[in-house]
């Protein structure tokens, strides 16, 4: 099975796409490759926090999960990974 997702209005295969999440600044603090097993957020928060009390938690405190392809992967998530993010810069 090729699953394919759009974002952005650009199609791509989900396992080309990576699952982030952002806290609540917007700087990535997680990244994981999509899958079938995390087609949805819902699907990959539960990979990045296990825990029901501390996904809502998070979600109270405003950290959001995005899907990227790899191109914005490498444009602005991987610069958080890096410490040479805008978001490190500002705080």
């Amino acid at each position: 099975m090729n699953l394919t997702v759009e974002i952005n209005g650009e199609t791509h295969r989900l396992t080309d796409c990576n699952w982030v999440l952002k806290n609540p600044a917007g700087c990535a603090t997680g990244s994981l490759w999509a899958s079938a097993d995390t087609a949805s957020a819902d699907l990959a928060h539960r990979e990045f926090t296990p825990l029901k009390r501390h996904r809502n938690q998070q979600i109270r405190q405003g950290y959001t999960l995005e899907l990227v392809g790899r191109k914005q992967w490498q444009q602005r998530i991987q610069p958080c990974f890096q410490a040479t993010c805008s978001h490190r810069t500002a705080a």
